[in-house]
């Protein structure tokens, strides 16, 4: 006795599942290797047709067809398209001419079913991805170019600040400076002769004025230039540093001496690395609150101090608001300044422009000094 038997007891069963599991197999290539999947699948199933006609090898190979024509490469998709064709034009006809009319056009249309409508789906859905990437590419140039257009508008209107800046500004410190270096001048050789003039405070006043007018000078070189640059606020060599608050209180103790004030600084040996905008905004606070002390602190010592801790960094700078003797303290000449009268304002907005805390006033712990003091998160959320 045989083996179990199908269609009829003609075929065996194994001959029967072999083609459905070669198929399965070309099946895992159809978009890796879409040729050889299709090579594979379209011999199986004409071997198939040609010796039993099963139904099932049909049914996976239009699959494969279809992987073929979405994956395929474009020289593929074209031979399938017009393969596809042609084969259910000559199976049509062939089938018409030999057979039976009506069956062999009702064969015809299965066939075509078959195999024409997945290459075709297939065509239709590739043609739809290779539209949309094309759109997709095309906004990504549209965002490019309105993007150099917005970098080539931002990059003139600050050449224009630029140049209204150095209009507007420049003249007026280079005057500041070369009248009271010349009026310096005189002060100083006259004092040669009598040596008086150190002690004067109308020549402090005017080394004041000449140090301040040559520094702002300075930076509004360095603003013009970060303005007329392509380059951006992100830099590092353009904005102020935590590393340079030593350099900030130094630069202010000739003033400090001249007041009686005392500048005593307590700063981690390094600073850990912020962001620019939390490192601008420290260093900027630090300069406000040391201006504020040079105007209207009384004689004593002032304490600048700087905590770096895991999240956030701290500020703080007290000064004595009155002399040991209970006295307000007499500002040297130098310091008969009128201010804007929004210093603390400018270090509040500050400090909450980047998430922080500031507070400034009498220092409840100490009587009789003034303490400014800044929260400012280390890692600042865009």
């Amino acid at each position: 006795m045989g083996g179990p038997r199908v269609m009829g007891g003609d075929i065996p069963a194994w001959q029967a599942v072999l083609p459905v599991l070669v198929l399965c197999a070309a099946t895992a290539l159809r978009s890796t290797l879409p040729p050889a999947a299709v090579a594979v699948g379209t011999l199986t199933v004409t071997v198939e047709t040609t010796s039993s006609g099963g139904l099932g090898p049909l049914l996976v190979y239009t699959d494969l067809l279809y992987a073929a024509a979405l994956y395929g490469a474009p020289w593929l998709c074209r031979v399938l398209q017009v393969g596809t064709i042609a084969a259910t034009l000559a199976t049509t006809v062939l089938l018409v001419l030999t057979g039976d009319r009506s069956e062999g056009v009702t064969t015809g249309v299965i066939v075509a079913l078959l195999l024409i409508s997945p290459v075709w789906t297939g065509v239709l859905i590739r043609n739809h991805k290779e539209r949309a990437d094309a759109e997709r590419q095309r906004a990504a140039q549209i965002n490019r170019l309105a993007e150099l257009d917005r970098k080539t508008v931002l990059q003139t209107e600050r050449t224009r600040m630029a140049r209204e800046l150095h209009d507007l500004v420049a003249n007026h410190l280079s005057a500041i400076a070369i009248h009271s270096s010349a009026v310096l001048s005189l002060t100083e050789a006259k004092g040669g002769k009598d040596g008086a003039a150190e002690e004067d405070p109308v020549l402090r006043a005017l080394a004041v004025i000449r140090e301040n007018s040559v520094q702002g000078l300075a930076e509004m070189r360095r603003m013009v230039v970060l303005l007329r640059s392509d380059r951006g606020v992100d830099d590092d060599w353009d904005r102020p540093q935590l590393n340079a608050l030593g350099a900030l209180v130094d630069q202010a103790r000739p003033a400090a001496d001249a007041a009686a004030l005392t500048l005593h600084t307590e700063f981690p040996e390094s600073f850990p690395e912020v962001s620019s905008v939390i490192e601008v905004t420290a260093y900027r606070i630090v300069q406000e609150a040391l201006t504020n002390v040079l105007k209207h602190a009384s004689a004593g010592r002032v304490r600048i101090r700087c905590e770096a801790g895991a999240e956030q960094l701290t500020i703080s700078v007290d000064s004595p608001l009155t002399r040991p003797d209970g006295r307000a303290r007499q500002r040297p000449v130098e310091q008969l300044t009128t201010g804007a009268g929004a210093g603390l304002a400018g270090m509040s907005e500050r400090a909450a422009l980047v998430g922080g805390i500031f507070d400034a006033g009498p220092d409840r712990t100490a009587p009789g000094r003034w303490r400014v003091r800044a929260v400012l998160p280390l890692t600042q959320n865009s």
